[in-house]
């Protein structure tokens, strides 16, 4: 079965590209070693249409990377999980301000006209 191409750059091909490109934020979570390593995990994540092993993620990467290197990777290199959680939380809130932000006006403008102070939405 044909499958898709996939890029890290941003714009070049809609769909499976934005997939990808949205994690570039993360790149510095990471040693130019490393985000080799995270960029493969993701692409296999992505293609990968079996199981989510290891070596099901390296069957579906074109780039070859050792098993024993993946796998140092997920378990021995020194990348910090909380700041690969920290980087997410800050670029989760960002897209969702917006929404949040309409969501209260949208509130503030149905809400009933009454005598005194309106109270804060929560």
């Amino acid at each position: 079965m044909p499958k898709p191409i996939v890029c890290l750059s941003p714009g070049r091909t809609p769909g499976r590209c934005e997939q990808l490109s949205q994690y570039l934020g993360f790149r510095n979570c990471f040693s130019k070693r490393q985000w080799k390593y995270f960029v493969t995990v993701l692409l296999g994540l992505i293609e990968c249409e079996e199981r989510k092993t290891l070596t099901g993620i390296l069957r579906v990467v074109g780039e070859w990377i050792s098993l024993s290197g993946l796998s140092r990777f997920m378990n021995k290199w020194s990348w910090s999980v909380s700041e690969v959680a920290k980087t997410w939380q800050e670029r989760f809130r960002q897209r969702l301000e917006p929404e949040v932000h309409a969501e209260h006006e949208r509130l503030k403008a149905e809400r009933q006209k009454s005598m005194g102070r309106p109270r804060q939405p929560s």
